[in-house]
């Protein structure tokens, strides 16, 4: 049901009070009747005496019953007068009674509002109206008496906030649970008048609209400082928050940070929990800062330290809404079954690796029959013979994986509401379905949703395993001296591969959704195998050796292997087996693992228990001693992979509200939604858009270039040359789109052609300084630009990329080329490959050359070499190409050229430039092995087989190749930030 937010604020008004003041709302009623029969009465006077004058014959005066009525109307009209006079003073009196309840209302509205506003996250999030309004009114009944009304007001307020909070908490993905919060906080703030729409509008974009290189330049002294830190500053630095008529309340900022950079700025920023200490120069005012202060922080540390946005967003929600809002909540199955009722099925909404069929069971046990009903293909007429029969005898309906029966699902609210009278009391309705856009409306809205999530963490995931998978029957199973720590090893590495996904591209390049099926088959297959050892054991032969190629090629290549579609992550896998599925588990007290624990000194090491007799109990003792708290080592990752997990989270969260905040809102400075987009869309096609370039001309210009190895030939027959021109083709499809789409968007506008939606969704997303979706895909679906979701950053990139271009075409060859702003690295690399191929192939013979070398495309292979300052590029390559703007990942390159581990408080730092050339296949090094890390090249962060550019050769020594597999390491050309 929709409602206009004045509507129903009114409405909850007289509901609120219709319960708390039933006598006062009575009253009013009463009154505002009276005052209507009151002015009926005086309009019907003013009938009876105009129809008497107008039938009235003769003299006026001497008309006695004229002279009657009209005596008779005066002294009426004077009563009603003084009626409606003293009806108006108790109408006043009253309803500054009711506005006492007004915040209640307010409050009702801000809740209800929100809780549509999800929707927009996940369809499965819908409620009704008659489900909000059911909450509203058990806050009020269930809420603490007060005789003074404010202070009941405010009782019920904050009743009604953690009711709905509770309510719709318990249906929300983990995921979604702060981003829900936050949303409230900002609704309430803004209902308050206490912060703007533009204000929200600075938390979520930052300095997202701004262009690096349109910018002032970042100080010497913030070398740290990320670029994407700076613009934040630069934008907080000039925002006027709500209520600030004179100054921005940080127009300092860049100059306060510089200043006080080494006493007091630069340990906070250096901090792990910034969002703990005081903020240097600023505590103080922000602190005086009553309505605003806990924004302003929250701000701030958004701008400057990002990573920790969802930490700062949980003490601002605890701060407005209070401590209870934030402590962690669980719903267990006995109290969604007491929450529901015959007729509201209870809704689990499923993630990889969760079924609640268990804990439901439980609950039944010898108190209700339960039948299951996994939906599919026919299975409708099953499921509804046994809904009927549980609405008679009163047991429960688990009806499984309902995203396979939709057609059903519609039926089933009509089926409900039909047997409604009928249905026994203890009739409940189970229902498990991953979220489908097409899940009726009708049953959402009237069920009670859950989420049911796996546990998270190794702790929490092997607690799961050996409560739900491994019993002690399980532990006695085969009789094998290997067995128990076999099981105990699978079982680590199952939550190991699990939890190594929250780290994004940075852990597996595809987040595969490993769940208890693939541990089973895992340990099925080991006990077939010990089974199988034992029973060919013999007397000649009674200790066969236990073959772990042959585990580790099932497990890792068959069992959670065939669920892997990236290369690279098979490799990662394979490295996972040979790190854990070898002879040393087997040892007394064997270790799985060892991490740092906050210092050196001291490690945290994670060990198989012994498996001389030991009991279910023993292994879960030893589940129930390990960390809450994982170390990002644990999972094979550097400890700043934290920093990468923690900004991922917090970029999803300001993605999601983006997403979900209503496009009408204005900036708060008078300032509509167009009249913004219109001034940047001016400023973009005034400075940001470069020109076109002619056909003819680039033609013309490359028939004369100079390419090759040494600058030996011209034209389109160099290779590169030929790439050149590809690349300005491309370059100009994309200057194309943009000013035709910044021109529209202009004249839209100002109403001179029509708003189309391709127009309007341009519009919105400018607002949000993202990129609109037709810069970055054509209408089939393909890339036709960089993939970079930021618009300053997009706009950066798109004169980074153009200067190398135009550059090239003006001046010749660049000495180094960044392989980032290129759309097809691939083909540059092929082309340099054909330019030395072609040179080696037609150049006089040197003296050491192999007879009979092939310099065929085909029969050679890429070669690189890694460069320092020390290099003189401005002569270019002899035989190759230099490429710079290259970063490395999860590692560092030190001045030994070797990989090493990161010291600063980052994941991604520069690479030095690299030589791409080839040579013959039978000159080149065949050298395998642990000491030889073939690290991927990706366009961006995005590690996927699409975004994979080519493999180069880092040769390590100590650690070797799988210590930096497993630490995640690859090159990027663009980064999102």
């Amino acid at each position: 049901t929709q409602s206009t937010w004045g509507g129903l604020e009114q409405q909850l008004l007289g509901r609120v009070l219709s319960k708390e003041q039933k006598a006062l709302e009575e009253s009013l009623n009463q009154l505002l009747a009276d005052v209507t029969q009151n002015k009926k009465d005086l309009q019907r006077l003013d009938r009876t005496l105009l129809k008497k004058l107008t039938s009235s014959e003769g003299n006026l005066l001497e008309d006695t019953e004229l002279v009657d009525v009209l005596n008779n109307t005066k002294t009426q009209a004077k009563d009603v007068q003084v009626k409606l006079a003293e009806s108006e003073v108790k109408t006043k009196e009253i309803n500054e009674k009711r506005e006492q309840y007004r915040k209640v209302a307010i409050r009702g509205s801000v809740l209800y509002f929100c809780m549509i506003e999800i929707i927009q996250i996940n369809w499965m999030y819908n409620s009704s109206l008659g489900q909000f309004l059911n909450l509203f009114d058990y806050a009020i009944d269930n809420s603490e008496k007060d005789p003074v009304a404010t202070k009941r007001a405010e009782k019920i307020e904050l009743k009604l906030t953690y009711t709905v909070y509770r309510y719709v908490n318990r249906g929300l993905f983990e995921r979604d649970k702060t981003t829900f919060l936050l949303m409230v906080c900002f609704k309430i703030l803004t209902t308050d008048t206490k912060i703007s729409p533009n204000d929200i509008s600075l938390f979520l974009k930052g300095g997202a609209a701004l262009d690096i290189k349109s910018e002032r330049q970042k100080p010497s002294e913030l070398k740290d400082l990320e670029e994407k830190d700076w613009l934040n500053v630069l934008a907080l630095s000039r925002h006027h928050f709500v209520n600030e008529s004179n100054h921005p309340f940080f127009k300092d900022l860049p100059e306060v940070i510089v200043r006080n950079l080494q006493k007091e700025w630069g340990p906070w920023l250096r901090r792990p929990d910034p969002e703990k200490w005081p903020i240097p120069d600023y505590q103080e005012r922000i602190k005086n800062e009553n309505d605003l202060g806990n924004f302003l922080q929250l701000c701030l540390i958004r701008a400057l330290k990002e990573d920790r946005t969802l930490v700062a967003a949980t003490n601002f929600i605890r701060n407005q809404l209070g401590e209870p809002f934030v402590m962690p909540v669980n719903d267990t199955t006995a109290e969604n079954w007491q929450a529901s009722t015959p007729t509201e099925p209870i809704l689990y909404l499923l993630s990889a690796g969760a079924d609640p069929t268990s804990s439901i069971d439980d609950l039944a046990r010898k108190k209700f029959v339960v039948e299951k009903v996994s939906m599919g293909e026919g299975q409708d007429v099953i499921a509804l013979e046994a809904i009927k029969k549980a609405f008679i005898d009163g047991g429960w309906v688990i009806l499984q994986n309902c995203h396979l029966g939709l057609k059903f699902m519609e039926d089933l609210d009509g089926i409900l509401s039909e047997n409604a009278k009928t249905i026994h009391p203890d009739f409940r309705l189970w229902i498990t379905c991953e979220p489908h856009p097409k899940f009726p409306l009708s049953l959402l809205q009237r069920a009670i949703k859950v989420t049911n999530e796996p546990p998270k963490g190794l702790k929490a995931g092997l607690t799961k395993t050996f409560n739900s998978i491994v019993n002690q029957d399980f532990l006695e199973k085969v009789e094998h001296p290997n067995w128990k720590s076999l099981i105990y090893t699978v079982c680590y590495m199952h939550s190991i591969l699990q939890e190594r996904r929250k780290f994004g591209p940075l852990g597996w390049c595809v987040p595969y959704e490993y769940n208890n099926s693939d541990l089973e088959a895992s340990l099925a297959f080991i006990e077939k195998y010990l089974s199988n050892l034992i029973s060919v054991q013999t007397s000649l032969s009674p200790n066969l050796p236990i073959n772990f190629e042959i585990i580790r090629f099932m497990i890792c290549e068959i069992q959670y292997g065939g669920r892997v579609t990236d290369d690279l992550d098979r490799e990662l896998l394979g490295t996972f087996g040979s790190k854990y599925l070898r002879e040393h588990i087997f040892t007394t007290d064997a270790i799985l693992d060892q991490v740092e624990a906050g210092s050196r000194e001291k490690r945290i090491i994670y060990r198989i228990p012994n498996p001389q007799g030991a009991e279910l109990s023993r292994y879960r003792e030893a589940v129930a001693d390990l960390e809450p708290i994982d170390s990002p080592e644990v999972f094979g990752l550097h400890a700043n992979a934290d920093l990468t997990f923690r900004l991922k989270e917090s970029k999803e969260m300001i993605n999601t509200i983006i997403e979900t905040r209503p496009k009408e809102s204005g900036s708060g400075e008078g300032k509509s939604r167009e009249e913004i987009v219109l001034e940047k869309v001016q400023e973009y096609l005034q400075t940001k858009v470069p020109a076109d370039y002619n056909p003819g001309e680039v033609r013309a210009t490359i028939e004369k270039l100079q390419g090759g190895v040494k600058n030996l030939e011209r034209g389109f027959r160099v290779p590169l040359n030929i790439f050149l021109s590809q690349e300005i083709q491309r370059m100009q499809r994309v200057i194309g789109i943009v000013k035709k789409t910044l021109v529209d968007i202009k004249l839209a506008i100002e109403g001179q052609i029509i708003m189309t939606p391709m127009i309007l969704d341009a519009i919105n997303a400018i607002f949000d300084a993202k990129v609109p979706n037709y810069w970055l895909y054509d209408a089939s679906g393909q890339e036709i630009s960089w993939m970079l979701l930021n618009l300053g950053r997009w706009f950066s990139d798109f004169s980074k990329r153009n200067e190398q271009l135009s550059n090239w075409l003006k001046y010749g060859k660049p000495s180094v080329f960044n392989m980032g702003c290129f759309f097809n690295p691939q083909g540059f690399l092929t082309a340099v490959k054909q330019e030395v191929c072609r040179y080696n192939a037609t150049r006089p013979p040197r003296a050491g050359d192999r007879e009979r070398e092939s310099w065929s495309l085909d029969d050679v292979v890429q070669t690189t070499k890694y460069k320092d300052e020390r290099t003189n590029f401005n002569e270019g390559s002899q035989e190759g190409a230099y490429v710079s703007g290259i970063s490395i990942e999860g590692a560092r390159w030190n001045k030994n050229y070797h990989l090493d581990e990161l010291v600063e408080k980052r994941t991604i730092v520069p690479f030095p430039v690299i030589e791409f050339s080839c040579q013959p296949r039978s000159r080149a090094d065949t050298e395998k092995g642990s000491s030889v890390f073939m690290c991927p090249i990706y366009k961006y962060e995005k590690r996927t087989d699409k975004y994979l550019i080519t493999r180069v050769k880092i040769i390590c020594d100590n650690p070797n190749a799988d210590h930096w597999r497993l630490r995640g390491v690859a090159l990027i050309c663009t980064l999102d930030n």
